[in-house]
């Protein structure tokens, strides 16, 4: 089931504190509207009951969706350079519900399920559009690296590439975000065909394929993003 928990927060807008209902744990076979929500980035986009300003508070809750063999562990997108400590984390729950340590019907359906850890919006949404396009999300990484090392004036540091569709000529739509803003700052259109020639050339792209796989953090911010003491 889906798991919702009440709290206070101030409106960023008009600073008056309000209660809003948050969901820490989304089943999205149970609840199919809430996948659609997050397709769509609306889900849990509050609405300030004093000003009327739409806003969202950082994500922190898991997703499940059995039918797509997904699981999500999402932070927000401030604890990026704590991710060795989250993503520990997270894989200690896992296997704590859904891995060694669950009951056998759970365990069950946990080996079916591949469990993924994302910092912020657009990184969940990214890793909900890639099951829904039917993509190898590891292969996503790889050509977000070969799209680097012909682009130089990515401004990658603060910012990230994230997938936001797939477009009328079948091109990989990647938008680029800093930190936790939701606002495209550019975009930039890849053939998906670029998939297919990476899988193809396996061989040559298997370091850095074992290197993003190592963990359930599978984002080329594992390989840029340096960590900070826990």
């Amino acid at each position: 089931m889906s798991l919702f928990s009440t709290i206070e927060t101030e409106c960023p807008a008009c600073g008056v504190t309000s209660r809003y209902e948050l969901a820490f744990s989304v089943n999205a076979d149970r609840r199919p509207e809430l996948r659609a929500q997050m397709l769509h980035r609306t889900f849990q986009r509050l609405t300030c009951p004093a000003c009327g300003q739409l806003f969202r508070i950082e994500p922190q809750f898991t997703y499940i969706h059995a039918a797509g063999h997904q699981f999500l562990t999402v932070w927000p997108a401030d604890d990026l350079p704590r991710w060795p400590e989250q993503e520990a984390r997270a894989v200690k729950t896992f296997n704590r519900f859904w891995g060694a340590e669950a009951d056998p019907v759970a365990a069950q359906i946990g080996s079916e399920l591949v469990h993924r850890v994302a910092f912020g919006w657009e990184a969940a949404h990214e890793k909900i559009v890639v099951v829904e396009a039917g993509i190898d999300d590891v292969s996503l990484e790889l050509a977000k690296l070969a799209l680097l090392r012909t682009q130089d004036d990515i401004p990658i540091g603060e910012s990230a590439l994230r997938l936001v569709g797939i477009d009328a000529d079948n091109n990989l739509v990647l938008g680029l975000f800093k930190g936790a803003d939701e606002h495209v700052l550019e975009q930039y259109l890849v053939p998906r065909a670029l998939l297919s020639e990476i899988e193809a050339d396996a061989e040559a792209w298997a370091p850095l394929r074992e290197q993003l796989s190592e963990g359930p953090f599978v984002d080329i911010q594992r390989l840029l993003t340096v960590p900070v003491a826990a």
